[in-house]
């Protein structure tokens, strides 16, 4: 049966475009595969080990971590098996915030623009700053559980104000924001570079060659730590380039699908619907709209 291993579907809870995994446990098994969606999310953990694949890099997880990831960024979460991660995430739409905090909604979004820019997803809480995050997230759980006519307001309130704190906490102090890389580096050099060799096309033996490993050995590293073949990934970033092309510019979309690496525009139109759901013309005016 073909898979596609980065599409997720998030279901909103209290009506509103939000949704809380609280406190999860995840067994290896029972973690969901690489996923590429438009929200927004936060994970933090509170206890346990792993490795989280993000964007193009590797993160260490552990107790007291916070990652914010951007929409449209694959990502996953490798729970060690012996001591998987316990964590909760919170997910939600960038609209979610224009239609609540107005004209703030950019600034309380501006956390994970810059994230996306620098490419760094985690930080090191203090323990205080611990115990504040936690208590945001269980007031928000709280409200979930209580389902009353004012608790998806109540979630929009404790969300805006989570952001607050985190804004505020990389205002004080940018250098909690930090790299924490496992894996080879080799791989981490492919990675860091792998958006440029997308529209020429990626030869596994040309980049097996480059990270001086055989070719078996590239496609079983590549899939341990990142938890995806080296197709499903390059298909991934290329449906991000995509995004990224379709609400920046009226290309045509043969642009598009040439300038993201497509072997033509009917590829592109298969592949991107199988990713997204939707296809190139309707996400362009959804997200437009």
């Amino acid at each position: 049966m073909v898979h596609s291993p980065v599409r997720t579907t998030i279901q909103a809870e209290s009506g509103i475009p939000f949704r809380l995994v609280y406190a999860d446990t995840k067994a290896p098994q029972n973690e969901l595969p690489d996923h590429l969606h438009d929200w927004h999310e936060i994970i933090y953990v509170y206890r346990g080990q792993g490795t989280i694949f993000i964007d193009t890099g590797l993160e260490d997880m552990q107790a007291g971590d916070l990652f914010i990831i951007p929409g449209s960024t694959v990502h996953r979460a490798l729970p060690d098996e012996v001591n998987p991660v316990t964590s909760s995430a919170l997910f939600f739409s960038p609209g979610l915030l224009a239609s609540a905090a107005g004209g703030s909604a950019s600034f309380l979004l501006s956390l994970f623009e810059r994230c996306r820019r620098r490419r760094v997803y985690k930080r090191q809480l203090a323990v205080d700053e611990q115990a504040k995050v936690r208590t945001f997230i269980d007031e928000i759980h709280a409200e979930l559980e209580l389902g009353n006519p004012l608790s998806a307001h109540a979630v929009l309130l404790h969300l805006q104000l989570l952001l607050i704190f985190l804004e505020r906490l990389e205002d004080a102090d940018p250098a909690s924001s930090a790299h924490s890389s496992s894996g080879p580096g080799w791989l981490s050099a492919i990675l860091s570079n792998i958006d440029d060799k997308l529209r020429g096309g990626l030869s596994l033996s040309e980049l097996a060659v480059q990270a001086a490993v055989s070719p078996a050995h590239f496609s079983r590293a590549f899939k341990k730590y990142t938890g995806m073949t080296l197709t499903d990934y390059a298909l991934a970033r290329r449906v991000i380039m995509a995004k990224e092309h379709l609400l920046r510019n009226d290309d045509t979309m043969a642009s598009v699908a040439d300038a993201c690496g497509f072997e033509s525009l009917p590829h592109f139109y298969r592949q991107f619907k199988k990713i997204t759901g939707t296809t190139p013309a309707a996400y362009r005016r959804t997200m437009n709209a």
